[in-house]
């Protein structure tokens, strides 16, 4: 992949970047100088009558919020439309933000709810995805980090398929770090698989069995014609981390699970951080 060209410039400058044109871009931090502004005021407006310390603490949250926020927005901000911010509903996703950051602080998980605030206001975000984002937003406070870790785990191993694989050995790379982020999730107990039934995130259906194996064959055209027993000692040869999720997709019960949209929404949004810039819009449609 090609690196982009790169030109830092101080507070309030613009850059000039040659390619096949040259385009003025506006500097980032005027941009999310917006944003800032949008949270301090919904804070002043959701926490006026807090005692003291209660209101500092909350004030502190914000801020050490807002600095990862602003990381991500410099980072994705060629996928933002900056005009999205000033819609009202937009600013509602945020409020949303501000309460949960605000009263809970490092105990919400600040790096999805930036992915799916930086979602919301992107280029490519269509009225679904962006009904989708928000309605995720206000579920992420309600959950755990086992919680978020489990919904992307049933997601990878029932909805993604690595496209240009040819041989068993490259699964091992992404089911190592499939593992990396979602381990905590590995002996999720039935109570909190019902409470993510119950936020909305996911269904449950009551079927016997689903061979993770025969569902392997049919995602990997090169594996079509080995046997379940040969697959699995390939596996464990050439990508043991992969045949780790092939037993926790049996173990887990994960067949017996569909994950709805919203859940959909929060597991891409956490899976992003190691299996990169997916489109959201493949699963969300």
């Amino acid at each position: 992949m090609l690196e982009k060209q790169k030109q830092e410039t101080g507070e309030g400058g613009t850059s000039l970047q040659a390619g096949k044109d040259i385009k003025i871009v506006q500097n980032v931090g005027l941009q999310f100088s917006e944003v800032k502004e949008i949270f301090h005021l919904l804070l002043s407006e959701n926490f006026p009558k807090l005692r003291e310390i209660a209101s500092q603490t909350a004030a502190q949250n914000i801020e050490n919020y807002l600095e990862k926020l602003e990381t991500k927005f410099s980072q994705d901000f060629d996928r933002i439309d900056v005009e999205k911010i000033k819609d009202p509903d937009v600013q509602f996703s945020f409020n949303e933000v501000v309460e949960a950051s605000a009263r809970k602080g490092d105990k919400v998980d600040s790096d999805v709810l930036s992915e799916l605030i930086i979602e919301r206001i992107s280029k490519k975000s269509n009225d679904f995805i962006s009904i989708v984002s928000s309605e995720a937003i206000k579920i992420v406070p309600k959950l755990t980090a086992e919680h978020i870790s489990f919904l992307s785990l049933v997601h990878y191993l029932s909805s993604v398929t690595h496209t240009g694989f040819i041989d068993l050995s490259q699964l091992e790379m992404p089911a190592a770090l499939i593992i990396s982020i979602t381990s905590n999730s590995f002996n999720l107990s039935r109570s909190n698989k019902q409470y993510l039934q119950f936020t909305g995130a996911l269904t449950s259906l009551n079927i016997i069995s689903n061979d993770f194996r025969v569902t392997t064959k049919k995602r990997y055209d090169f594996l079509k014609d080995i046997s379940n027993e040969d697959l699995e000692k390939l596996a464990e040869q050439k990508a043991p981390s992969y045949k780790k999720l092939m037993d926790i997709y049996k173990s887990s019960e994960i067949y017996q699970i569909t994950l709805t949209a919203v859940g959909q929404m929060i597991a891409l949004a956490n899976l992003r951080r190691v299996l990169g810039n997916l489109d959201y819009g493949i699963w969300i449609k």
